[in-house]
C-alpha cells in the first residue's frame, strides 16, 4: 500500500518507484522488460527522485521480520530467565549482540 501511495503522490507507476528505490540504495537495478512500453517505464525510473521520508517508508515495509536469535533474545520471559529473574537490575545493551 505504501508503494502505491508513493507512486500516486509522485504521479508515476509503482514499478518506477521500485526501481528508483533500488537505485537509491546504491545498487544497479536489473531490469528485464519484455515490451517497449515496459522498457520506457523502466527507464523513466531514472527520473524519479524519492525523498528521504519516502525512502524510509519503503525501507520500513521491506525490512525482513526478525529471526532467531533476535526473536528469542528479545522475548521478555527469556530475558527474565537469563538474568535469574533480575532483569530490572541487569544493564543490557540496547541491541542484543548475537
Amino acid at each position: 500500500m505504501r508503494l502505491l501511495a508513493i507512486a500516486k503522490d509522485l504521479g508515476v507507476t509503482p514499478g518506477e518507484v521500485a526501481i528508483a528505490w533500488v537505485a537509491a540504495k546504491g545498487s544497479l537495478p536489473i531490469i528485464g522488460p519484455r515490451t517497449l512500453d515496459q522498457l520506457k517505464s523502466n527507464l523513466a525510473a531514472t527520473r524519479v527522485a524519492l525523498s528521504p521520508g519516502q525512502l524510509a517508508r519503503l525501507d520500513e515495509v521491506s525490512a525482513p521480520p526478525p529471526v532467531s536469535p533476535y526473536t528469542v533474545l528479545n522475548d521478555p520471559s527469556t530475558r527474565q530467565r537469563f538474568t535469574g529473574g533480575q532483569l530490572e537490575q541487569f544493564d543490557a545493551p540496547s541491541e542484543p549482540v548475537a
